[in-house]
């Protein structure tokens, strides 16, 4: 899975997976392939559409209560975007096309960061 946490000032763009110790040299290298495809602009627009749907469907669940809505109409309060931002955000989602996600990718996946959790005899060399 991926994730871009927000914040007041910088981030991480996050890509991570759990699998099983004797699996790791594998996911690793599907990891890194999937990185370089969406630096190299492989990323096709069936793939795209199907990120959008299912970003905007994780946006829409975790608006389900009171609770939730006023969770996120605050954090963009505090980001400074206002609460107006909850229709914009879904309107700058649908609006992405290949080439910004290309643009994107190349400019801040170049070199990416790996980190391993788990025994220590999976540390990489």
């Amino acid at each position: 899975s991926a994730f871009y946490p927000t914040r007041l000032d910088e981030s991480y763009f996050v890509t991570y997976m759990g699998t099983a110790p004797v699996n790791v040299p594998v996911a690793i290298a599907g990891l890194r392939q999937e990185v370089e495809r969406l630096v190299a602009g492989q990323l096709n627009i069936e793939e795209l559409d199907g990120a959008k749907s299912k970003l905007l469907g994780q946006y829409a669940l975790g608006k389900q209560t009171n609770s939730e809505i006023a969770q996120v109409y605050g954090w963009y309060e505090i980001l400074g975007l206002g609460i107006d931002y909850d229709q914009t955000f879904q309107s700058a989602i649908a609006d992405i096309t290949l080439g910004e996600i290309e643009q994107v990718a190349t400019h801040y996946l170049q070199n990416p960061t790996l980190s391993v959790v788990g025994p220590s005899e999976l540390a990489l060399n």
